[in-house]
């Protein structure tokens, strides 16, 4: 009498045991950990993937079971049972370096795809920030929470805005790759971080030719002459908080370049930063951008800074068609470790879906997110049961496909949708004529 899985045997675990030799790379193997660890480090990876990125509903001990029972058996070996409080102290003690070496085989696969990792010699990542809620445990809210930072005296105008506060939240800023539409680097933070600093400290990790897209968050002297000194170029758009100046040096606004210069970087005797700006229209209005690269046209800003709205998709995914707004570790330390594994699971589902796509000589772009998650969320809890005639992962991925909305005639925006932050129109830079004393500074940096 034949097992009454052989065929789930002979589809879906070694399709799951393809993706993880795909995600994983090589040098996991040789991962050292200390003599009383019991369990492998790909299959200490493996779980984390699979219970933060391929389980949907549930409470996290049924996650990790869920997760547990999966990797048992595309992978095998390991103990028996596995709880989650040994699967969150072992990956206090190694997940980083894990999460490291595991983001680093996936950049190096990104950018073996030639036709799509660069874009006229530069790498072109879109850069913006999200906020993910956590449990109001004590110990989260003396990490994470804003009026935990508060200083002391200072109390709150409103009950509400003492409330609001008290809400645990994380910062994670990442790099969006435009060609392929996959993340490359992320870094989480509290919420009173700032996306800026995050972007300064991982300029390290890029990639040597990267140009940075982003919108009116990222200005200021330390940003941009940290980024053209890693030797990389931005684009990014600018409002009326920013002040330029016109005719400091021998290039003129005319010809679309004007020049930064605050006064404090002026006190402390550090160059003019020499721009372009550049107008877009975006519908009803003006959008200005400025850019270290000043031979940039106005054409290749206009199509760069359009294609940089895929960051946003990318986080409405993960936050709601994943279903990932809210995590639920209690601990500020697993809250860090879930939020990573998170974006590693998700960013390893719709990697595959999208090689997937290409074998079928399909366009990338045309994936669905929701339905590649739905795709893994099947697979693994069919897996994890034993179930019999289960759907087949590459099946499901082939029909993981955006729907059809050529014939839409009305707008996808919500009418009158309640909104809880009032954003303020970004405007347009105020640009200034450099004075005499601006221009006599300036001519020991500007020959």
């Amino acid at each position: 009498m034949p097992h009454q899985d052989q065929q789930d045997v002979a589809t879906n675990l070694p399709a799951l045991k393809a993706v993880f030799e795909t995600i994983l790379p090589p040098e996991i193997d040789s991962f050292v950990r200390h003599g009383n660890a019991t369990i492998k480090p790909v299959s200490l990876a493996a779980i984390a993937i699979t219970c933060w990125g391929w389980t949907l509903g549930g409470t996290l001990d049924e996650r990790m079971a869920t997760a547990h029972a999966v990797v048992k058996r595309v992978l095998g070996g390991g103990p028996k049972t596995v709880s989650r409080q040994g699967l969150m102290n072992a990956l206090a003690t190694c997940g980083g370096d894990l999460i490291e070496l595991i983001v680093a085989g996936f950049v190096t696969q990104l950018s073996q795809l030639k036709s799509s990792w660069t874009h006229g010699g530069k790498v072109n990542l879109a850069v913006d920030g999200s906020k993910f809620s956590a449990p109001r445990t004590a110990a989260n809210q003396s990490c994470f929470a804003a009026n935990a930072r508060k200083r002391a005296g200072k109390t709150y105008e409103k009950r509400a805005d003492h409330s609001k506060a008290r809400t645990v939240q994380l910062l994670v800023t990442v790099f969006w790759h435009l060609g392929t539409g996959m993340p490359v680097r992320w870094r989480v933070n509290q919420s009173s971080g700032s996306e800026r600093n995050d972007v300064r400290q991982m300029l390290t990790k890029l990639p040597p030719a990267a140009r940075l897209i982003g919108d009116a968050e990222y200005v200021g002297y330390p940003l941009w002459s940290a980024i053209i000194e890693s030797r990389k170029s931005f684009l990014f758009r600018v409002g009326s908080n920013v002040r330029l100046l016109k005719h400091l040096g021998r290039l003129r606004i005319r010809d679309g370049y004007v020049y930064y210069w605050p006064e404090r970087s002026m006190r402390d005797r550090l160059p003019p930063i020499v721009l372009r700006l550049i107008k877009i229209h975006s519908g009803k209005k003006a959008i200005y951008l400025v850019s270290n690269e000043l031979d940039m046209t106005d054409e290749l800003a206009c199509q760069l800074y359009r294609q940089r709205w895929g960051i946003e998709v990318f986080f409405r995914s993960v936050k709601q068609s994943c279903q990932r707004s809210k995590l639920c570790c209690g601990v500020p330390q697993n809250v860090t470790t879930e939020l990573n594994w998170t974006l590693i699971g998700i960013w390893a589902a719709i990697f595959t879906g999208k090689k997937c796509l290409q074998d079928q000589q399909l366009s990338p772009h045309r994936l669905s997110p929701v339905k590649v998650i739905r795709a893994f969320y099947a697979t693994t809890t069919a897996v994890a049961i034993r179930a019999v005639n289960a759907p087949l992962l590459v099946k499901l991925l082939r029909n993981a496909i955006l729907a059809d909305e050529s014939s839409r005639t009305r707008s996808k925006s919500s009418r009158n949708y309640p909104r809880k932050k009032k954003h303020k129109r970004c405007g347009k830079p105020k640009i200034l004529q450099a004075t005499i004393t601006q221009k006599r500074n300036a001519k020991i940096f500007l020959q």
